[in-house]
């Protein structure tokens, strides 16, 4: 036969999968919103993203709680769509996945964590690959019209091919320097307190009741959103905001014993 049944293809996938990854599965999240996921003996993954639809499980049966697909089976492939922010792709799971994440090549990636295993070229698209990891965020812009041309030496795949390599802090501190000349004044706001932008995110939870979302507050700052969403993932980890997943839904929480000691915008 021509085409090997659908049956017999995960079966394979399944006896390898093992043999490949560290972990018991693969998650595919590109950035038109297209994921797809290859699992072996994992009982749940967390949908990625907001909207999703078209959902289709091959070899195993399941059901969807909230943002949660429940897998009834020891192996499935798992496809669907969804929505996700412009210029950002985050996931969260239950146990720890091998997670790819491709990108438009050319992107300019502003943030990584934690650090990848490794970064390929397929095609027109980069191919970050985060292994035995339950958490994964990636930053990047991407500007289609662009007629701006770099070198190779300064080029995306040597950035990510350095952070790879080596994570030491004389690494972090040659990235700095051969990119300081590419950020924007925005990028260069880096301070130990609370600057201005992260006053205004501040103020704009407070105002909502203590509580909101990153569309809202884009909407409430007029900040652009992947300005709003660093300010916001700052802000968690220095303990004024808790950042609390409902419902599939993202929400930011002023913390109480941060309530009193906020500093208004006037």
């Amino acid at each position: 036969m021509l085409r090997l049944p659908a049956l017999l293809l995960l079966f394979l996938s399944a006896l390898l999968l093992p043999l490949f990854h560290s972990s018991t599965g693969v998650i595919n999240v590109y950035y038109n919103g297209t994921v797809t996921a290859y699992l072996y003996n994992v009982s749940s993954i967390n949908l990625i993203g907001t909207n999703v639809k078209c959902i289709k499980v091959e070899g195993a049966k399941y059901i969807v709680q909230g943002n949660t697909l429940i897998i009834q089976g020891k192996s499935a492939i798992i496809t669907y769509r969804t929505t996700l922010p412009k210029g950002v792709i985050e996931t969260e799971q239950p146990e720890n996945l091998t997670v790819n994440i491709l990108i438009p090549a050319g992107s300019s990636i502003t943030y990584l964590y934690p650090q990848p295993s490794s970064f390929t070229v397929v095609g027109s698209l980069y191919n970050i690959t985060f292994e035995n990891t339950s958490k994964v965020t990636v930053l990047y812009t991407y500007y289609p019209q662009t007629n701006l041309h770099t070198s190779s030496f300064f080029s995306p795949e040597f950035f990510i091919l350095l952070i790879v390599l080596s994570d030491s802090s004389l690494l972090f501190f040659f990235l700095y320097y051969i990119r300081r000349n590419k950020r924007t004044k925005e990028e260069e706001e880096i301070q130990i307190g609370l600057d201005e932008r992260d006053k205004v995110v501040l103020d704009a939870i407070k105002k909502s009741g203590g509580t909101s979302t990153l569309s809202e507050l884009v909407k409430q700052t007029n900040l652009p959103k992947t300005t709003v969403y660093r300010r916001l993932k700052r802000l968690v980890t220095i303990g004024y905001v808790e950042e609390i997943r409902e419902k599939g839904e993202v929400r930011y929480v002023l913390k109480k014993d941060y309530v009193g000691k906020m500093i208004r915008i006037t």
